[in-house]
């Protein structure tokens, strides 16, 4: 699968309500959803509340339905489908070149995020957005998102696309578990970032500190920092980082253990015969390891 899909996850469902309140009272109350946001009209009055079901995942509710039917921008009931993308040019491209209707350009929401519309053929409406960090639902997934608080000095943050080329270009960082003893444990590794799972790899050996530590808590984070670049005319450097949160799991496919140890070589070495060589007589002796990513930020930060 490619590194960019059209739709990458899904958003958001929206819906037209009688009473917005009425509607608000019953997904809080009764459903126990917890409100993110809410937008206004240019009157003052109330037109859209956006309800947090779990991170990029929300109901939209807007106000003021007037008609029964089918689905329309006025009609009470599912209003559109939401479809979220890692980019919108992309995917805007994608559909126009596979010939699917498109209802509006590019453009930017009340909300800071970047949109398109199109419709499928029974006439559904289908949003596809973006979220860049500055938009009111990035934000609301920093300050909702369970377990993980957001990044304090917001404006040094980077997007994920720039967060996964360090992941990808970098070769190595840190890993960070919980050692022997309640300890802190953390060791450098290199790494594969796979652009088709999302998940990053690691080799080492199949016992000793790493394994226990893993084996009696999943939870880690591992560091990468790039190398960083200078500004004509000044000493410091601006330097990108990467702090991911996830789970680790043992990797026991024999076939994709050789593809992770083939990938991580060849981040340092194109020599076919040392490759060749290591995969015949080191393999049997390797235990790779999968990190499911829950959680990513990226920083840069200008070392002055």
């Amino acid at each position: 699968m490619p590194e960019f899909r059209t739709a990458a996850a899904l958003s958001h469902v929206a819906i037209r309500t009688r009473n917005i309140m009425d509607s608000m009272r019953y997904y809080t109350e009764v459903l126990g959803l917890r409100e993110a946001f809410r937008m206004f009209r240019e009157d003052g009055a109330l037109s859209t509340v956006y309800l947090f079901i779990a991170p990029g995942q929300y109901l939209e509710l807007f106000a003021d339905g007037t008609r029964e039917g089918v689905t329309g921008p006025d009609v009470i009931g599912i209003n559109h489908i939401c479809l979220m993308t890692k980019n919108i040019q992309y995917s805007y491209e994608t559909v126009r070149k596979a010939g699917g209707p498109l209802d509006s350009e590019i453009k930017r929401g009340k909300s800071r995020c970047l949109m398109f519309w199109t419709h499928d053929p029974d006439g559904t409406r289908i949003e596809m957005m973006e979220m860049p960090p500055e938009s009111m639902q990035a934000q609301a997934d920093e300050k909702l998102r369970p377990g993980f608080r957001p990044m304090r000095r917001f404006g040094q943050q980077t997007d994920e696309a720039e967060c996964i080329r360090v992941l990808r270009e970098e070769r190595r960082g840190v890993l960070s578990m919980i050692g022997e003893n309640g300890y802190p444990y953390g060791i450098p590794m290199n790494h594969w970032y796979n652009p088709e799972d999302g998940k990053l790899y690691f080799h080492g050996a199949k016992v000793g500190h790493k394994i226990d530590a893993l084996t009696n808590c999943d939870r880690v984070s591992y560091c990468v920092y790039d190398a960083g670049y200078r500004k004509e005319g000044e000493w410091a450097l601006n330097v990108n980082s990467v702090v991911v949160f996830g789970r680790i799991s043992l990797v026991t496919d024999e076939e994709k253990a050789r593809t992770i140890c083939e990938r991580i070589c060849r981040k340092f070495t194109d020599d076919e015969a040392y490759l060749r060589k290591e995969l015949r007589n080191a393999l049997t002796r390797v235990q790779c390891l999968e990190l499911t990513i829950d959680h990513m930020t990226g920083k840069l930060v200008n070392e002055s």
